[in-house]
């Protein structure tokens, strides 16, 4: 894999490899409760004359919201864009791989709110000067960055939205399942007790079902993070989205694509619920969004859930580095 060079850089490309720093934080927005964050520091002084380029860029994962599955991602933007640029992935408030003790759960809103503050706070930390920042937003990720720049227009430059979750997919009878699930707290409850009872009485069958297909890394941290209280989170967060994203204009604080479309990237790819290609076409068409850069991967290896593939990660990571340079 050649890495991507930098528009404008005249600085040799770095040989080092990215060291990927897992650490578990507590935010500032919910008082006492974890978080995890992985850091890659650059290794390449930034390059102040090239006005293109970015110093740092975040990682929003989508939910379940575990930095740890997209630590290759990372690391592959990382390498494309040759050590020029900190990458960090900031977890979810309350969301961890391992059972932190955590108890309730958390909205979209309040996701939002910490995602924002650790971008607005962590950034220009190494230099001590603001930073040139852009954020990379997988699924409901992708609305937590929009909403993120909409707040701080001055301090994010660009959104990537990678399958990007930004309104509810009305058309599909999975997605409306699942919303109606979701919505029935006692559902909710059963559904994680159960996960809860497999794990400890038949936790090879779970892992079986839970983990087919995954690489490696992916099936460990998948073995890890299911538990029933992980369970709980994902899905009353995943109800907050729900009704949060029925309607573009609904509770979006100006983070639509009207708002920002010479600064937001999107990326779909094929038979994807959670981002179809429909609404990408809408997008496409609607006023506002000519300055909009809409791709569509048709890459068959490339699904919603990439970062549970080694190979998919990579090829995704080259992709957005594509999008930032």
């Amino acid at each position: 894999m050649t890495p991507a060079i930098a528009r404008g850089s005249k600085t040799k490309a770095s040989s080092s490899k990215p060291v990927a720093d897992l650490a578990v934080h507590v935010s500032t927005t919910s008082a006492d409760v974890p978080f995890e964050r992985i850091s890659i520091e650059a290794a390449v002084p930034s390059n102040d004359e090239d006005a293109a380029a970015f110093d740092e860029v975040f990682v929003i994962p989508g939910n379940p919201g575990v930095p740890g599955f997209y630590e290759r991602f990372a690391k592959g933007i990382w390498t494309q864009m040759e050590g020029r640029a900190r990458v960090s992935v900031i977890g979810y408030v309350g969301h961890t791989a391992s059972d932190l003790g955590v108890n309730g759960w958390f909205s979209l809103a309040e996701q939002v709110e910490h995602v924002t503050a650790e971008i607005v706070n962590g950034r220009g930390s190494t230099r001590g000067t603001p930073s040139k920042v852009a954020v990379v937003g997988h699924s409901i990720g992708a609305e937590i960055a929009m909403r993120a720049m909409a707040r701080h227009p001055n301090a994010i430059r660009k959104v990537v939205g990678l399958m990007p979750f930004v309104l509810t997919n009305e058309r599909s009878r999975l997605q409306r399942f699942l919303a109606s699930l979701v919505r029935v707290k006692a559902l909710v409850l059963i559904v994680a007790g159960l996960v809860g009872v497999l794990k400890k009485v038949f936790p090879f069958f779970l892992r079986k079902c839970a983990t087919k297909g995954m690489d490696p890394d992916a099936k460990r941290l998948t073995e890890s993070w299911l538990r029933a209280g992980s369970v709980v989170n994902m899905a009353l967060m995943g109800r907050t989205e729900f009704d949060g994203l029925r309607d573009p204009r609904r509770d979006r604080d100006r983070a639509n694509l009207e708002t920002y479309a010479d600064r937001v990237h999107l990326m779909y790819c094929e038979d994807d619920h959670w981002a179809p290609t429909w609404q990408m076409r809408e997008f496409a068409e609607a006023e506002g969004t000519e300055a909009t850069e809409m791709a569509l991967e048709s890459d068959p290896g490339i699904e919603h859930a990439f970062v549970l593939s080694d190979d998919a990660a990579e090829k995704v990571a080259k992709t957005t580095a594509g999008m930032l340079l």
